[in-house]
């Protein structure tokens, strides 16, 4: 099973981004964090991942997008990137 290519982007203030981080780092599972807080060009990309929304968190999984997945999505899609 290969490491999947995790990138998320969210904000440290965001419900949903600190449960979805808090799936990863209790599943061990390696990600880069992006934080429109510390970095707010980052608010851009994400809209323009999603339809010029800004939705969080918007993952990056092996170059696939998710945005704001419940965390069995999130598990599905990452379980699905480790085996591609």
């Amino acid at each position: 099973m290969k490491q999947p290519n995790i990138t998320m982007y969210g904000s440290k203030t965001c419900s949903d981004t600190t449960a979805a981080r808090k799936y990863l780092d209790d599943h061990h599972i390696p990600y880069e964090y992006k934080d429109v807080e510390d970095d707010p060009s980052y608010n851009d990309y994400i809209a323009d991942l999603n339809g010029g929304k800004r939705v969080m968190p918007t993952l990056r999984i092996n170059n696939e997008t998710l945005v704001n997945p419940s965390l069995e999505d999130l598990g599905r899609a990452v379980a699905k990137a480790a085996t591609d």
